[in-house]
């Protein structure tokens, strides 16, 4: 299986689940409803390249409020989705690191509730839109919470890690571009690798 393939095919599955936990795992409230999807965005991020992972979020998001019969949410699902994993992927910066990983998803969460707030504030009113703010603070808690500690242990499986590696391979610096005209001593080679 080719590169492309397999990151298409990780892509469709981040999408698949994205779509199923929240059509299927949700609490109506509200103008809408609180679910378990923006786990699988959030993680998504971590293990796609970036416009992979913004498209599984809009695209697995939007579906899933065509099924769950929120068809008027559906062009803010999209775009607010998706760039929740916009935001995720870049303070992520494809490795693990506790305060990334940790900024992206209550970045990402800051976001969401800003975007819907913005919509539900502009179709249904302003008091109707602020009435709603305490309900919706559930899913990003929750949502924080879980991405924050299922991302890692994901992270640590072989399987996850080597395709992780071969669909987003980290780029090399070579030490070649330090050296100057001449020939550099071992010494200076080291220097200008340690300065990366």
């Amino acid at each position: 299986m080719n590169k492309r393939l397999k990151t298409m095919s990780l892509t469709a599955l981040f999408a698949a689940l994205i779509l199923v936990s929240t059509a299927y795992a949700k609490i109506p409230i509200g103008f809408g409803y609180v679910h378990v999807g923006d786990i699988f965005i959030m993680t998504g991020a971590f293990f796609l390249p970036t416009v992979y992972a913004v498209l599984s979020a809009a695209i697995g998001s939007m579906l899933a409020d065509l099924i769950a019969g929120y068809v008027i949410y559906m062009p803010v699902t999209f775009f607010v989705k998706g760039l929740m994993a916009l935001v995720c992927s870049l303070l992520y910066y494809k490795k693990f690191k506790f305060v990334r990983l940790l900024a992206g998803t209550v970045a990402a969460s800051v976001a969401m509730l800003v975007g819907y707030f913005v919509f539900e504030g502009f179709y249904y009113g302003w008091a109707g839109a602020i009435g709603n703010i305490p309900l919706s603070l559930i899913q990003p808690a929750v949502s924080v919470t879980c991405a924050v500690l299922l991302t890692p242990a994901l992270g640590k499986i072989p399987y996850l890690i080597n395709l992780k590696e071969e669909i987003m391979p980290r780029k090399k610096v070579s030490t070649k571009a330090h050296a100057p005209a001449e020939k550099a001593s071992d010494s200076d080679v080291e220097d200008a690798g340690a300065s990366d």
